[in-house]
């Protein structure tokens, strides 16, 4: 009977394979990790004492309150940016006449609901007790307040009989609306310190 010559154990070779591919991915990924942030220490030669420098304030050393409080601040300014977006989309597309009367007319209507709840929202917003929040928060619910009537009056000027003079004014309004309600939430942001 002859003798074989084949490697009776197959597979010998996989485990060398996978333990240096464990350390090739292992070796990627850790240098692809951005460095730690390690505090400078000074050491003074008159003593053997080491010091940190203090941490500077950030906003995670804010409390949750208001933490949340700004991040529902940031989420209004997203809202607000979209709205305006969707309504200058309608307005340039019935502009074009791309699109039919009842078409223009469904999208500015989703503009406004879309604006009540913002409005809604704003006015459920529990407000921290903190940085002058709460002389500033009758600002930001009066500009949502002006955003629904603005919203209003493009649909109106939707319907006018005239040339679309009255709607493209209610849009240029819209948008000294939406100008005004940022320019309220970029006031509360600059409240916090």
């Amino acid at each position: 009977m002859p003798v074989s010559k084949e490697d009776p154990k197959h597979g010998r070779w996989i485990l060398p394979l996978v333990i240096v591919g464990l350390l090739g991915f292992t070796y990627v990924f850790v240098n692809a990790l951005p460095p730690a942030d390690i505090a400078a220490s000074t050491t003074s030669t008159s003593s053997t004492t080491t010091t940190t420098e203090p941490p500077t304030t950030t906003s995670t050393t804010l409390p949750a309150d208001i933490r949340a409080f700004l991040g529902e601040v940031e989420r209004f300014q997203g809202v607000t940016t979209e709205i305006q977006s969707d309504l200058h989309a309608t307005n340039e597309a019935w502009e074009a006449r791309d699109i039919t009367f009842d078409q223009a007319l469904a999208g500015f209507e989703d503009v406004k609901t879309r604006a009540e709840t913002l409005a809604s929202e704003i006015d459920a917003t529990a407000v921290p007790d903190a940085n002058g929040y709460p002389d500033l928060w009758p600002a930001v619910q009066a500009a949502a307040s002006d955003l629904v009537t603005a919203s209003d009056a493009v649909i109106d000027g939707l319907r006018a009989p005239d040339d679309g003079t009255l709607r493209r004014q209610a849009v240029e309004d819209f948008d000294a609306k939406v100008a005004a309600l940022t320019a309220a939430l970029n006031a509360v942001k600059a409240a916090t310190p």
